[in-house]
């Protein structure tokens, strides 16, 4: 593997990533629309691109520091913010942009990327995206674990007023047919 190729790769995605962008917001645009409460729409993960592509970047250059799969990782968990489906869709269009059509792009201008050094840095985006991946459905499930706790407290606090209102109720019936009997 030529490391030196991988950081060569990783500059020549940060060069290009203005393209990249624009290529994956047209992949996004032609994906089926997807609405859902608190979706916060393409351009709040278009906002994370930069400091993912940074990190990317990072991780080819030092394909085995942990620091930088960290770092990949805590942009991922701000992704999962977004509704899970949508991001998913846009990770596979991410993935496929990265992963394909750019890898043979920089293959196609660097003749002395080998196929080890073309498959290292094709694993280092799987990789990468496969955080983004767990790290998103991770923090979609904790907000969405978050949600129906809240859900659970309201509907406990509501059930504990109809239970109130029906002991009341109850009560206000007793005293009528007590008082209605003692009339009697």
């Amino acid at each position: 593997m030529n490391e030196q190729l991988l950081s060569e790769f990783g500059d020549y995605l940060l060069s290009h990533r203005g393209e990249i962008t624009a290529e994956w917001a047209v992949a996004i645009q032609r994906g089926p629309a997807i609405s859902s409460p608190g979706y916060l729409g393409d351009t709040e993960l278009v906002d994370h691109l930069p400091e993912l592509f940074h990190n990317l970047a990072a991780s080819l250059k030092s394909p085995q520091s942990d620091e930088q799969r960290r770092e990949v990782v805590r942009t991922a968990r701000q992704h999962g913010r977004y509704r899970w489906h949508k991001v998913i869709s846009s990770i596979k269009s991410f993935r496929r942009i990265l992963g394909g059509i750019w890898v043979n792009a920089f293959a196609r201008r660097t003749p002395a990327l080998d196929d080890e050094t073309r498959s290292a840095a094709e694993q280092i985006i799987h990789e990468a995206v496969d955080d983004i991946v767990a790290d998103s459905a991770e923090q979609y499930m904790e907000e969405q674990q978050k949600a129906v706790s809240h859900l659970n407290e309201r509907l406990a606090d509501a059930l504990a007023e109809l239970r109130q209102q029906k002991a009341a109720s109850e009560g206000n019936k007793t005293k009528r047919d007590i008082s209605g009997h003692a009339e009697s």
